[in-house]
């Protein structure tokens, strides 16, 4: 639960923002839910699929199961529903309507629904003139459909970018964000803008990312979709694995809107238990959205506790909002990341001074067992920090390593991660500790 005080900061920071951007003052942390698509897809033949297939039961009973063990009260509150979900055509009325057999009561009657289990409902569309599976997109009715989004009491609406021109994005997103915002009904505004804008290298621009897609959009993918295997994850990582604070990618990120690397597909058959583990504690160190796509029905229990950790995800869900960076090996299998979070005494203060971080090291080498790495405030922190002994927590293993140190080094399994947070002591030295105690 956000105290009054993380608010309140989350709101000095949006304020200036969101008095010209994208006024819906959500997404103040990474958003958090469940999403279909990598899982289910878009598989809408019910007669032979009933239990997987796109259709009001399948959200039903996701939704049921986040409440029943414990998503929700982790933070989990978005069911998002993907492509397919619509009839091929619109109605007679020149509205997008769901598919009477696979939705029988409508989406507004799932959203109620949704409502009452204290979640909340995502929709799927397109800013162009059909869905990257076929369907009926916005084009041409960008107030009409925004309307429709607020009728229908939709919270969370993503906006791909199939059958559209890229070159004319930042006239059509800004456009339907605008026609949102006019609905008055606070609706997230997640944009593939960046995913397939290839003239700005996936949006790798100061002036498209800042002060276009950043002021649009709650948040936006700028890389191709994740896939249930450990080469699409890593290349993912990869791509965002950027060796500074000052990166464009990582300072575009922050409250009210963030970048998106895509889903977690913790829980999937396609990755080990440590693939899974260093997938979910990246995205908290790249202060990602937290969107899981699996069977809540089939997951393990190894895996729903990833999913569950409740301190990755104070870590993910850091009211200060800046997003992470490696700060040693970006091009290597032996990687250290790092991430600013919210002073100790919860004021913030100057980029890169803050005596707070998450710590992520990484070793994705597949050969050679255990490597050790070492985190050395002094090597990894950004220069002008004065942090030269900590203290460290395992919020992995949820325990305390104690006390002041002088760096941290650990072993390090193939594939694998460990993660910690540090809280960064006033002492400069041991000696002076010493002194201290004498």
């Amino acid at each position: 639960m956000m105290t009054k005080t993380a608010a309140g900061i989350i709101f000095t920071i949006l304020t200036t923002r969101l008095l010209n951007a994208l006024d819906n003052g959500l997404a103040l942390t990474p958003p958090m839910g469940w999403l279909s698509w990598e899982r289910f897809g878009c598989n809408i033949d019910c007669e032979t699929n009933p239990d997987t297939c796109i259709s009001e039961s399948l959200y039903l009973t996701q939704a049921q199961l986040m409440v029943d063990k414990g998503y929700r009260d982790a933070g989990y509150r978005y069911v998002n529903i993907d492509d397919c979900w619509s009839e091929k055509e619109r109605d007679e009325n020149g509205d997008i309507v769901a598919d009477l057999f696979r939705f029988p009561n409508g989406i507004r009657s799932l959203a109620r629904n949704i409502h009452s289990m204290n979640l909340l409902l995502g929709l799927y569309g397109d800013i162009g003139s059909k869905t990257c599976a076929g369907y009926p997109g916005f084009e041409g009715n960008y107030v009409r459909d925004a309307k429709m989004l607020a009728q229908l009491e939709i919270d969370f609406i993503k906006v791909d970018g199939c059958n559209a021109d890229p070159s004319h994005f930042n006239h059509t997103y800004p456009e339907f964000g605008r026609a949102l915002n006019q609905t008055g009904r606070q609706i997230l505004y997640n944009c593939q803008w960046p995913l397939y804008d290839d003239a700005s290298h996936h949006g790798e621009d100061p002036d498209i990312l800042n002060n276009q897609v950043g002021a649009t959009c709650n948040q936006w993918r700028n890389y191709y979709d994740i896939f249930d295997d450990w080469t699409s994850v890593r290349a993912t990582i990869d791509y965002w694995s950027r060796s500074s604070h000052n990166d464009i990618m990582v300072r575009a990120g922050g409250p009210g809107h963030w970048n998106d690397p895509d889903m977690l597909v913790v829980g999937n058959p396609g990755l080990s238990l440590s693939e899974q583990q260093a997938q979910f504690a990246l995205w908290a160190i790249f202060a990602a959205p937290l969107l899981i796509s699996v069977d809540l029905r089939h997951i393990s229990n190894e895996s729903a506790a990833i999913l569950r950790n409740r301190e990755v995800i104070a870590i993910n869900q850091d009211p200060l909002g800046h997003q992470g960076y490696c700060a040693h090996g970006a091009s290597t299998n032996i990687r250290v990341y790092i991430r600013e979070l919210l002073p100790s005494n919860g004021v913030p203060c100057a980029r890169g001074a803050s005596d707070s971080w998450a710590v992520v090291m990484a070793n994705f080498g597949s050969i050679f067992h255990e490597r050790e790495i070492v985190f050395d405030p002094k090597l990894h922190l950004p220069s002008g920090n004065s942090c030269m002994l900590f203290q460290a927590r395992d919020v992995i293993l949820h325990k305390d390593i104690g006390g002041p140190l002088e760096n941290l080094a650990i072993q390090v399994d193939e594939s694998s991660i460990s993660m910690y947070k540090v809280v960064c002591s006033s002492l400069t030295s041991l000696n002076e500790l010493n002194m201290t105690l004498a």
